[in-house]
C-alpha cells in the first residue's frame, strides 16, 4: 500500500528544509547577540540617591573600558624544561624539586603575569620511537605539578586548565617537556 497523497515528493519536503532553516537561523541570531552590560558594582552614593528620589529617571551606567576585548591573548609562551620523565612519573620528591626550580627560573620572564591556560607537551622515547602511553603520563604528571612549583603564576589543577598531551615531534629529546602558557589580555 502506497502513501502517496498526489502531492510531489518535492513540495512535501520544502516544508521540512524551510522549518529547519529557520531553526538554524534562529540559533545564529541568539549566538551572535552581546550581552548586556553589568551593572556597576560600587555606585556612586549620588547614583542610589537619584534612582531611589525619582523611580521615572533610569541613570545610565557609568562609562567603562571597552576599548579592548577580553580573553586570552593570541600571543602564546612556550617554555621548555628536561627531567627523568619515569622518575616524575612515579612522584619522586628530587625529581618534583627539580621540575620546580626549572619552571620558577623558565617563567621568570614572565614575572608579575598569571598563565589563564597551560598546555603540557611530554616526549618519552623507548628504543628511539616516541612511547606515547607514557609521553602522555609524563606530561600529565607535569601539569599535576605546575601549581605547586609556581603557585601564584599558574592556577589551581584542572583537566580543563592545564592539560597533558603527548609530542610524538622528531628530534626532540625523551624527557623533555614542552609547556605552552596563555595568558589573559590585560
Amino acid at each position: 500500500m502506497s502513501r502517496n497523497s498526489g502531492r510531489p515528493a518535492g513540495t512535501y519536503l520544502a516544508g521540512w528544509l524551510f522549518a529547519d532553516l529557520l531553526l538554524v537561523i534562529v540559533l545564529v541570531v541568539l549566538g551572535s547577540e552581546m550581552p548586556a552590560a553589568a551593572p556597576d558594582p560600587h555606585p556612586t552614593p549620588t547614583d542610589t540617591l537619584t534612582a531611589t528620589a525619582d523611580p521615572s529617571r533610569n541613570p545610565s551606567p557609568a562609562p567603562s573600558d571597552t576599548s579592548r576585548p577580553g580573553g586570552l591573548d593570541p600571543v602564546t609562551v612556550s617554555v621548555g624544561i628536561r627531567l627523568d620523565a619515569d622518575a616524575l612519573i612515579a612522584g619522586r620528591p628530587s625529581e618534583n624539586a627539580e621540575l620546580a626550580r626549572q619552571v620558577n627560573e623558565e617563567i621568570r620572564p614572565y614575572a608579575g603575569r598569571t598563565a589563564a591556560f597551560v598546555m603540557v607537551f611530554g616526549t618519552v622515547r623507548s628504543g628511539g620511537a616516541v612511547d606515547t602511553g607514557r609521553s602522555d603520563a609524563y606530561a600529565t604528571a607535569v601539569a599535576r605539578q605546575l601549581p605547586q612549583a609556581a603557585p601564584r603564576f599558574f592556577p589551581p589543577y584542572s583537566e580543563k586548565i592545564i592539560r597533558g598531551y603527548h609530542d610524538s615531534g622528531a628530534g626532540i629529546a625523551s624527557g623533555t617537556a614542552r609547556i605552552e602558557l596563555f595568558f589573559l589580555l590585560s
